[in-house]
């Protein structure tokens, strides 16, 4: 047994716990969102209603429109849990990346206030080279 390599392994675990708790923290967050505006817009009570005098955005994100957007929110949700779940475990180093990518993306990240600034502490801790070897291992 490789005591130098266990040791090695648990210091990146360790790195890695702090920007997957804070991912999976974002895509609950994102899914509570997606799913309370996805219950609003199929009762007609969504943005649109909220702003009916008004036209653009919120009128366009109204309705079926807003229920398909709402779907695939929470879709990318589960995504960006499930990817920081496996970055918590150290299991799929390429899943992992891609959730945090996914999570900055404006408008389609479960949550984009959080998204970005976590999924650019989870992309620069992936790319780590003790972190990557810790995947392999």
């Amino acid at each position: 047994m490789n005591y130098e390599l266990d040791g090695n392994r648990a210091a990146a675990m360790d790195q890695l716990k702090g920007p997957a708790i804070g991912l999976m923290a974002t895509a609950g967050i994102g899914a509570a969102w997606q799913a309370l505006s996805l219950v609003l817009n199929l009762l007609g009570a969504g943005m649109g209603a909220a702003m009916s005098g008004s036209r653009g955005m919120p009128n366009m994100l109204s309705g079926g429109v807003g229920a398909v957007v709402n779907v695939i929110g929470l879709a990318m949700a589960v995504v960006v849990f499930m990817g920081a779940s496996k970055m918590k475990n150290a299991e799929s180093h390429g899943f992992a990346m891609a959730a945090a990518i996914l999570a900055m993306i404006p408008c389609i990240s479960p949550c984009c206030l959080l998204g970005l600034p976590l999924g650019i502490w989870a992309l620069i801790v992936l790319l780590k080279p003790e972190v990557k070897a810790a995947f392999q291992g």
